[in-house]
């Protein structure tokens, strides 16, 4: 039996190796302190080094073996060197967590090309480039699992953030489609379908505010710990979200529905947090004028 199925069996992670891009903040960030309990070997990449030493100073605290890597999964040679260092100290690559990812909310028509070139490539093509280096590894291994995290705009699409949602659909045919391809393997292929979540994302994607609640982000991450525990296919949270998908699939009325509220309150969140940004600026402008 081999030590990844006995040490699950057991309720524990111990020596099993699990590499977690994304992780200086948001979902990747706590989950790789929801992890450090069940004392794993954890890799951390991140593109910004500041925020990823202060996830690796709490799993230092928590005596976890862990290595931070400083890299971009975008750049070949950084996943090339990410791997490299991983089997390096720890000797193999037992659970692959891409969350490294990218939200940009702009109507598609306004959309610069250098925003829509950035998306896809790291929220598509750096997961497919990275799970295919990654693979191998597993199949020589006779195990391994991929969980790759998508959205649940991947199944309620809307409008305002449409390069981001096919990024995300596309995340989701990718792991449906290798699934079958590798399971003879002995690896696991699982989709992480999140909704709104309290994390950096409404920052990033220019919607400071919005008319939808962000949940909490521990209760998601508990749920992907299990998922790594107990794989499956797919994972869509919070709950309440698979009868509100189900129903999407099999009612386009109900579905349009759906998204049409969803893009209206990001349009409305983009307006004012780019009213507040304009009013920042203004007033920047006003006390600079006044001390001269």
């Amino acid at each position: 039996m081999s030590k990844t199925i006995t040490n699950k069996s057991k309720g524990l992670l111990k020596n099993i190796t699990i590499v977690i891009t994304g992780a200086s903040s948001g979902i990747g960030k706590s989950l790789s302190l929801a992890l450090a309990p069940l004392k794993p070997n954890l890799v951390i990449v991140a593109r910004r080094e500041n925020k990823l030493q202060q996830t690796a100073y709490h799993l230092k605290k928590q005596k976890i073996k862990h290595i931070s890597i400083v890299g971009d999964v975008r750049n070949r040679e950084d996943r090339e060197s990410m791997i490299k260092k991983t089997l390096n100290t720890f000797g193999r690559i037992d659970v692959l967590v891409n969350n490294a990812g990218l939200g940009k909310v702009n109507l598609f028509l306004e959309q610069p090309e250098q925003e829509i070139d950035e998306l896809i490539e790291t929220n598509v093509l750096s997961l497919i480039k990275l799970t295919h280096s990654v693979l191998p590894i597993m199949k020589e291994q006779e195990e391994g699992h991929i969980i790759n995290l998508s959205s649940t705009l991947a199944l309620l699409p809307a409008y305002p953030f449409a390069v981001y949602c096919a990024t995300k659909s596309a995340v989701k045919t990718f792991s449906d489609c290798i699934r079958e391809e590798v399971k003879e393997y002995g690896i696991k292929v699982s989709t992480v379908l999140p909704g709104p979540y309290n994390t950096e994302f409404n920052q990033v994607a220019n919607i400071g505010k919005s008319d939808f609640r962000g949940y909490n982000v521990e209760k998601l991450v508990k749920k992907i710990v299990k998922l790594i525990m107990k794989p499956k296919d797919n994972l869509i949270q919070p709950w309440h979200f698979v009868p509100v998908a189900w129903l999407a699939k099999i009612s386009e009325r109900f579905k349009n529905k759906v998204t049409f509220s969803i893009a209206e309150s990001i349009l409305k969140a983009k307006k004012e947090t780019s009213l507040e940004l304009e009013n920042k600026v203004e007033k920047k402008e006003e006390i600079k004028f006044l001390t001269h």
